[in-house]
């Protein structure tokens, strides 16, 4: 599985609470301007999006882990990107909710980067719709 990852060290502190105000920073809507060699300057949503939630993760003591699409992952690894166990995933891929394909001559499954947090995104979105339907029933003055 090819990941870049960044696990700061015991002793890692960003000096005056710089972690800290970037955090807050990119939070207010700051946006990443990158200075290219000849002095141009680019910048991007998407990337501020990124580290704001990247730089949030490491103010609040974590890790963050960079991992391609295309990279591959174990369904235990799968699990822990889904917040769900291995043994749930293992069902989602025999009930085809999952894609993965088995390694030559084992029994052992790998599934996708890109499919997982894909179906991360639809379980979210389906979670949420029937959240949104549960309340609106509540609002209406139903009793459960």
């Amino acid at each position: 599985m090819a990941k870049v990852g960044f696990v700061p060290a015991a002793s890692f502190q960003a000096p005056n609470g710089q972690l800290e105000r970037l955090r807050r920073a990119l939070e207010a809507g700051a946006e990443v301007v990158v200075e290219e060699p000849d002095g141009k300057r680019v910048s991007s949503r998407e990337l501020s999006r990124f580290l704001s939630a990247a730089v949030a993760e490491l103010a609040a003591g974590g890790e963050v882990i960079l991992l391609r699409g295309e990279s591959e992952v174990s369904p235990a690894e799968a699990g822990e990107l889904l917040g769900i166990s291995r043994q749930f995933v293992d069902r989602l891929i025999d009930v085809g909710k999952l894609p993965a394909r088995r390694l030559p001559g084992s029994r052992h499954r790998r599934l996708r980067v890109a499919d997982v947090l894909a179906f991360g995104g639809l379980r979210e979105e389906r979670r949420s719709m029937i959240a949104s339907g549960v309340n609106a029933v509540v609002d209406g003055g139903a009793e459960y």
